[in-house]
This record gives structure tokens, sequence and C-alpha cells, in this order.
């Protein structure tokens, strides 16, 4: 990923940010995350593979937006923590989604990530008082 791309997922993640709640922001985004593994998921299945390459590069760059946006000073060292963990998940997450792709079963994979990360949004959705949605 270039430094350009970074800054354009950190810049979409602060004009979101600005336009709804923050909290709102990060669910939105999620849900573009599981939307772009769902079609890369597909790509793989259809054989598709640069299609489902670009879908896991911006799924893999909007986590790193979220993760480059934690604020581990807040909440002491409550707030350190919860930050160190999720900047992790969503570390893991960004390469489980490189290492799934181009093997044979990647959409299973793709899925198997994907069924993780919607538990992540619910909690989120929840905290912003929105919605759960299905895995």
């Amino acid at each position: 990923m270039t430094t350009n791309s970074v800054a354009l997922a950190i810049g979409a993640y602060r004009t979101a940010a600005t336009q709804v709640h923050p909290l709102v922001a990060v669910v939105k985004l999620f849900d573009e995350v599981l939307r772009r593994i769902a079609l890369a998921a597909d790509g793989a299945e259809a054989r598709q593979f640069e299609a489902s390459y670009a879908h896991v590069t911006r799924a893999t760059l909007i986590l790193r937006g979220l993760a480059g946006n934690l604020r581990s000073d807040l909440g002491g060292p409550a707030g350190e923590d919860m930050a160190r963990t999720l900047k992790q998940t969503y570390v893991t997450n960004m390469l489980a989604l490189h290492a799934a792709y181009g093997k044979k079963d990647a959409a299973r994979r793709f899925r198997t990530i994907r069924s993780g990360l919607v538990e992540l949004r619910n909690a989120w959705a929840q905290l912003a008082g929105m919605d759960a949605i299905g895995a």
C-alpha cells in the first residue's frame, strides 16, 4: 500500500466522522469492509482473481485506516489496552485477508474472516445504537 492510499483511507474516515457520529462512521466503514470481503469471496469462487484482489486491498485499506485512527491516549490504561487489542485485531485480519488470497479455499477463508468481523461490527453498532446484522 502506498502512502497516498493510506492518506486517502484516513481522509475518508475523517470526512465520515465529521458528518456523522464517530461510532456511526466506524460501523459504516465496517459495513464497507464486510461488503468488500463478500465480493472478494464471490470473485474467488468465480475465478476473477484480479477483482477479488482489488476487494481484498480495499478492505485492508479501510481496516488500516481504522487501526491508524485509534486513540490510545483516552481512557487511561484501560483505553491503551483496548486500543492495542483493537489494533492487533485489525492487523491480524488484514494479514489473514492477504494470506487467504490465491488459496484453493480462498472463498471459504474470506467468509470465515468476514464472519468474525461481523461480530466486531455488531459490537460497534451496539455502542452506536444501530442494528446488528447477520453473518
